[in-house]
């Protein structure tokens, strides 16, 4: 065990040795950024506060409080006094709907007369007006049942009404009424509604902070394997008598321990209440992504390619995976991918706790590190010829060729330039399909049905009745998949015993789980209620009209009630009528901004390639050329030029794969030309430059969640946004090229070559 401790404290020294502080103080920084700018990186989920307008044509006490009731919804930002201004106008200003409640509208509903409210939809704010639809419908499909129902009762009890039964109808309907369309969400469980919009926003935060944990730290515990090798490390330690494998394990070790700081910050904020599942989870995923790295890590020729590779990988891993862009936003032909990618494994995990997919990760873990055994006891065995002493033939032309053979050597040959432009390609086609603002064109709900009552049986086909609902029946052990890969914007579960309750009036076993991803979550709850209101109201009817015959119906006189409650239902004029016009788009977007994925790719490639440039050999070959005329503006200018022409690559192909318009072109073309002169500056002229490449993935997610490249941060607040202009990825984004051109200038001068 000496030896195992001995090589558990080389391991940390190397670490710490190695910006060991900073990073972990970046892993911090990366929690609260996540916080603070990402949010939930499923932002698009949820719907912003939006204007309507309402036209007061009434002008009673009952209108007035009415809207002022209206303006106390936290889903309406502003309810605009609808005035003498037409419709068109209103929308024109930004207002999502325009709601016109007509003269003597609640005199007319008071005594079930004829009347029609008028609901104005501004089509070109889509999202909104639906959510806004389905409110209004539900309370209106609520006064209609009511009505529908008390006439029927009252007609069966009384047949002809006198004067006071009339008034008494008029009472116990409106009565009814107010009761049914202020509690209509209490037919679900409030608190688990709660629970359910808090799990929401916490998975997204908990899976993306996780899967950097699992996917960094093993990186960094496996990254000195090539340096220990080729320097004679390794050959020393086993001629010592040392064994491989504690070797190996040792780095498997210290990755944990590196690990147990960030980790405890995230369970304790975001895993409380399953802490056991998370930590076998994080297990399992890290041993799966060590496993991996440590493969990567014993081909490569050298410390910076293993690096190089890392971060592909752990970049892959977060687009593909679900840890930047939810899964149900992906392409469907990277679900099959997706699905071996390690944050999918965290995302079951942390769902389902120990399954058969975290089988996959142990595997990976398992058989990565047995073929690094094998693989490291071969090379020990067999005399290496290094090649790092062999000289690239030097393209022709002084400025060409110096760049050719940079960028070549940063990207490590042919090999890297095609996985990046791969990576490229995939991140563009990712953001595009994630960030797209298309919409289904209807709201498909899942649904479990585990009670078969006549009543269950009637609430579905009620459901399948309604415009622009798509349902289709599911098993409760799918519902989690059905979830994950947004098959359906939500599953709705008719729970056992759902028809005894709603005669009994208790509290339904009625439960209504939204997607990640899915905008249409209080849509959703609004028609399922106002379905199960309306079925409420004709039971209910049956108890009405027992208590005034005072004796129980026969089963003929229940079949004949219901039946004439259908025909007095149909037989209604119609209570609203719905149009839809032109406006103006809503001021805010439900989704991340496109650019949001290119922007983080560059920065990450640039800060990862950029590092060669602070290596020791690359140093002293600059030096060198410093000795010849002009040798100093040669070695500036290539550097650039290298880190120019990987930017422009790496942005134009994922830009084409985005189908990006011209404007977006030049946004990220200045934001090149900043970001490469900063990585320049900043990886010659501070004490971290050679080690940038392990703080790439930290840097790059902290300051593209600052910059707002997952989410808009005017939805949050407009110092937030004001602070993303400290960011390039923040002014790209709000396509200030002066800024970022400015940017530029100064640190060129900033990293200009010494003259002494």
């Amino acid at each position: 065990m000496k030896r195992f401790y001995a090589l558990l404290a080389k391991d940390l020294r190397l670490f710490f040795r190695r910006s060991g502080v900073v990073t972990l103080a970046l892993a911090m920084v990366l929690l609260g950024a996540l916080a603070l700018g990402g949010g939930d990186l499923s932002r698009g989920a949820y719907v912003e506060p939006f204007p309507i307008a309402v036209r007061d044509e009434d002008q009673t006490l009952m209108s007035a409080s009415l809207i002022g009731q209206m303006k106390q919804v936290e889903l309406f930002s502003e309810v605009y006094d609808g005035g003498s201004a037409t419709d068109a106008s209103w929308m024109a200003r930004g207002a999502a709907a325009v709601v016109t409640i007509p003269k003597d509208f609640f005199y007319d509903l008071y005594t079930m007369e004829p009347v029609t409210v008028d609901l104005a939809l501004n089509e070109d704010m889509p999202l909104e007006a639906s959510l806004i639809r389905a409110v209004f419908t539900s309370v209106m499909d609520i006064i209609a049942a009511n009505e529908s129902v008390h006439l029927a009762v009252y007609d069966f009890c009384y047949g002809p009404l006198d004067q006071q039964e009339q008034a008494q109808l008029w009472e116990a309907f409106s009565n009814r009424l107010l009761r049914d369309a202020l509690g209509r969400q209490l037919v679900f469980d409030t608190e688990q509604m709660a629970v359910d919009t808090a799990d929401t926003v916490q998975s997204a935060l908990r899976l993306c902070a996780l899967s950097m944990l699992c996917l960094f730290f093993p990186m960094v515990s496996v990254q000195a394997v090539p340096a220990e090798r080729d320097t004679g490390v390794l050959a020393r330690y086993r001629a010592a008598g040392g064994s491989m494998l504690p070797f190996l394990l040792a780095k498997l070790v210290t990755g944990l321990l590196l690990t147990l700081p960030t980790l405890a910050v995230v369970l304790a904020l975001f895993c409380r209440e399953i802490l056991l599942r998370a930590v076998w989870t994080v297990l399992f995923v890290y041993v799966g992504a060590w496993g991996v790295l440590l493969v990567l890590a014993v081909t490569a020729k050298d410390g910076a390619a293993a690096q190089r590779r890392g971060n592909v990988f752990l970049l892959l891993n977060l687009l593909a995976g679900g840890a930047v862009y939810p899964l149900p936003l992906l392409p469907d032909w990277l679900h099959g991918v997706a699905r071996l990618t390690l944050p999918y494994g965290l995302t079951v995990g942390l769902e389902l706790g120990l399954s058969p997919a975290l089988l996959w990760p142990l595997a990976l873990g398992v058989g990565g590190l047995l073929w690094s055994w094998q693989r490291l006891e071969h090379n020990l065995a067999v005399d290496r010829r290094r090649r790092s002493g062999l000289e690239l033939p030097l393209p022709p032309g002084r400025w060409a060729g110096a760049t050719a053979l940079k960028s070549r050597a940063m990207s490590g040959g042919w090999l890297g330039v095609t996985v990046l432009c791969a990576v490229a390609l995939l991140c563009g086609a990712v953001s595009r399909q994630a960030t797209s603002n298309s919409t289904p064109g209807a709201l498909t709900v899942a649904v479990v049905q585990e009670d078969h009552s006549p009543q269950a049986d009637d609430l579905l086909e009620r459901l399948e009745q309604v415009e622009g609902l798509a349902l289709y029946p599911v098993e409760r052990d799918k519902t989690a998949s059905v979830l994950r890969w947004g098959d359906a914007e939500g599953v709705l579960t008719i729970g056992e015993g759902y028809g005894t309750a709603l005669a009994d009036g208790e509290q339904l076993p009625l439960l209504y789980e939204s997607a990640a991803a899915a905008a249409s979550n209080q849509a959703a709850r609004e028609i399922v209620a106002g379905q199960v209101t309306a079925q409420r109201a004709r039971l209910r009817g049956l108890d009405d009209a027992e208590r005034l015959l005072e004796r129980p119906l026969t089963a003929e006189e229940k079949t004949e009630l219901l039946a004439n409650m259908d025909q007095r239902y149909d037989a209604l004029p119609p209570l609203y009528t719905v149009t839809a016009g032109a406006g103006a788009a809503a001021p805010w977007s439900a989704t991340a901004p496109p650019l949001g994925g290119t922007l983080l790719l560059v920065l990450f490639t640039l800060l990862t390639w950029g590092a060669w440039m602070a290596r020791p050999d690359a140093v002293r070959v600059d030096q060198r050329m410093t000795s010849v005329h002009g040798g100093r503006t040669l070695s500036y200018g290539t550097d650039l030029l290298s880190l120019w022409f990987t930017g422009a690559v790496v942005g134009g192909l994922s830009l084409w794969s985005l189908k990006a318009p011209p404007a977006d072109w030049l946004s990220v073309g200045v934001y090149v030309l900043a970001v490469g002169v900063v990585v320049r500056a900043v990886t010659r002229w501070t004490g971290v430059g050679g080690r940038m490449d392990l703080l790439a993935p930290f840097l790059a997610l902290i300051t593209s969640l600052l910059g707002g490249c997952f989410c808009p941060l005017d939805q949050f607040s407009h110092w937030l946004e004001r602070l993303s202009w400290l960011t390039p990825q923040g002014l790209a984004l709000q396509s200030h090229w002066p800024v970022l051109l400015a940017v530029t200038v100064v640190f060129l001068w900033l990293g200009r070559p010494k003259t002494h």
